[in-house]
């Protein structure tokens, strides 16, 4: 393989993520919100997870897929919790990052910080964007897209492996 072939590839496995993770997060939110201006935002965040999950091996980014979606597990909750008594406040965004990161860490779970905290404040700051969004749907559909945007990282990372010699798992046989 040449220089130019592996400088390529990494760029080819992004612009995959990019396309994928849009796709299916503009397209679920259409579909759960109708025809709106939502849509681009979620697919946004959706692409910014899939490509912060993707790693150079399958297995690097299972396990990077799963620290961000148990983190996005618990900026989720966090960020239902708060919408669901305040309005966004920016002072409200930092004191609920200080407390679930601090959570996250007096619990012995520190690798779900970063997770945890990037998507309450998508979730926060999504909400004074939409504030018509309740709590729920808007924490749901930002858990929704943390998790096509890891599905398609995890995808991407299985059909072209980030060394061209290293080989992609093969998928187990039910027996």
């Amino acid at each position: 393989m040449n220089k130019f072939s592996k400088a390529l590839r990494p760029g080819i496995r992004y612009s995959f993520i990019a396309l994928l993770s849009f796709s299916g997060a503009h397209y679920l939110t259409l579909y759960i919100m109708g025809p709106a201006h939502y849509a681009p935002v979620g697919a946004l965040w959706a692409t910014i997870v899939g490509t912060v999950v993707l790693a150079d091996t399958y297995g690097s980014t299972i396990a990077k897929a799963r620290l961000q979606l148990l983190g996005g597990v618990i900026g989720a909750i966090a960020g239902f919790i708060y919408l669901s008594f305040f309005p966004f406040n920016i002072f409200g965004l930092m004191v609920m990052i200080l407390l679930v990161v601090s959570l996250c860490h007096a619990t012995q779970f520190s690798g779900y910080s970063a997770g945890a905290a990037m998507n309450l404040a998508v979730i926060l700051i999504f909400s004074s964007l939409n504030p018509e969004f309740s709590p729920l749907i808007n924490s749901g559909l930002r858990l929704s897209e943390m998790a096509i945007g890891s599905l398609f990282a995890i995808i991407v990372a299985w059909l072209l492996p980030g060394e061209p010699d290293e080989q992609a798992p093969t998928m187990p046989h039910p027996q």
